[in-house]
C-alpha cells in the first residue's frame, strides 16, 4: 500500500526530481546567461575592442556570482539564529558559481573567436546565439524533470527562447 505522504506523479512518468542544489545551479546559470547576453547586446551596440569586451563580460559574470552569493548567504543567515554550517556555505557558493559561468564562457569564446580571425562584433553576435542555446538547454533540463504537464514544460522552454531572442532583437534595434 502506498504511503499517504507520497506526492502524486504524472501518469506514465518515471522522471526523478532534480535536487534543490541542481535547481539552484540551473537558476544561477539562467540568471548569469541573461546578464551575459545583456552585456553582449550592449557591447554589440558600441565599437569596442577585444580586451574591453572580454573584461566587461567576464567581469559581469564575476559580479553576478558575488551578488548571488551575497544574496543567498544573507538570506540564509537571516533565516536562522544559528551560525551557518561551513557545508551550507560551500553548497551555496557552489550553486552561485554557475552564475559566473556564462560570462566567463562568453569571454573565452570571444578570445577563441579572435584567434580564428572573427571580428569582435561578429563574435558578439555568435555569442548571443550561444546564449539563447544556453537558456534553452538549462530550461529543457529543468523542464524535463518537472512534474508539470508537457504543454507547460514546453511553454517554459519557449519562453526561454523568446527571452533570448528578445535580447538579440533589442541589440539589433539599438544598433
Amino acid at each position: 500500500m502506498a504511503a499517504a505522504s507520497e506526492e502524486p506523479k504524472i501518469a506514465g512518468s518515471s522522471r526523478g526530481d532534480l535536487s534543490p542544489h541542481t535547481r539552484a545551479r540551473l537558476r544561477a546559470a539562467l540568471t548569469g546567461s541573461i546578464f551575459a547576453m545583456s552585456v553582449l547586446a550592449y557591447l554589440g551596440d558600441h565599437e569596442t575592442s577585444l580586451g574591453p569586451a572580454v573584461l566587461t563580460v567576464v567581469g559581469t559574470g564575476v559580479v553576478i556570482f558575488f551578488g548571488e552569493a551575497y544574496a543567498g548567504l544573507f538570506s540564509m543567515a537571516l533565516a536562522t539564529v544559528r551560525s551557518l554550517p561551513a557545508e551550507e556555505i560551500r553548497e551555496e557558493l557552489s550553486a552561485c558559481s554557475t552564475a559566473a559561468a556564462p560570462g566567463v564562457a562568453a569571454g573565452l569564446f570571444l578570445l577563441v573567436a579572435d584567434l580564428f580571425g572573427l571580428g569582435v562584433q561578429a563574435a558578439i553576435d555568435v555569442a548571443l546565439w550561444l546564449g539563447v542555446l544556453t537558456l534553452v538547454l538549462c530550461s529543457a533540463i529543468e523542464a524535463r524533470d518537472s512534474h508539470r504537464s508537457l504543454p507547460v514544460r514546453a511553454g517554459w522552454v519557449v519562453v526561454s527562447v523568446l527571452v533570448g531572442v528578445g535580447i538579440i532583437a533589442l541589440k539589433a534595434r539599438l544598433h
